[in-house]
């Protein structure tokens, strides 16, 4: 483990910074609100912990005691890039997943995050100062995986390209019928 530290260390503290830099006042207030779920205040706490993360635990979700809800929840959700939510917070709310695992989160949100929502070409397509870090803890992290870790990534989203696709032709198939996957 000791040869992997000065490389995640390094690209950590670049996110951190690429987080500090973004997180404005009304987009800490954007994150706060992506739980489109909430109960009623819910958006507060979530930004009372999301301050918290951010300028007490250096945006480090593995040093913030019970944040299971607040406020991994919205950064969780709008991490998936798909809620229409503005690109900066998709952005921050990746890095700060990206933060997580590259310390042992050992929660795997960045490999669901580069092979299906939102997707390798997504991650590519950001501008520089958003992509670079974020590339380089990819590979931070895929550079520690053992081969056949990496072949499990690969292999989870070849499946689940080839489930999609079967419900796809299926759909184009029976028409408007219900095709029975949910």
């Amino acid at each position: 483990m000791a040869e992997r530290d000065p490389r995640r260390r390094a690209t950590t503290e670049t996110l951190v910074r690429l987080v500090r830099d973004a997180a404005t006042p009304d987009l800490r207030t954007e994150i706060a609100e992506g739980d489109s779920q909430a109960a009623a205040g819910d958006d507060r706490k979530h930004l009372a912990a999301l301050n918290d993360l951010i300028d007490t635990y250096d945006c480090r979700l593995t040093r913030q005691s019970d944040n299971s809800w607040y406020p991994r929840e919205p950064i969780e959700l709008i991490s998936y890039a798909s809620d229409g939510h503005s690109r900066t917070s998709q952005v921050v709310c990746n890095a700060l997943l990206m933060i997580a695992e590259l310390e042992d989160d050992a929660q795997g949100h960045m490999a669901f995050r580069w092979f299906k929502t939102p997707g390798e070409a997504w991650f590519r397509a950001l501008p520089d100062g958003f992509r670079d870090p974020l590339l380089d803890g990819f590979e931070a992290l895929h550079a520690d995986m053992s081969e056949l870790e990496w072949q499990f990534w690969q292999r989870e989203t070849v499946m689940q390209r080839l489930r999609d696709k079967v419900k796809t032709v299926a759909r184009r198939v029976l028409g408007a019928k219900d095709t029975g996957d949910g």
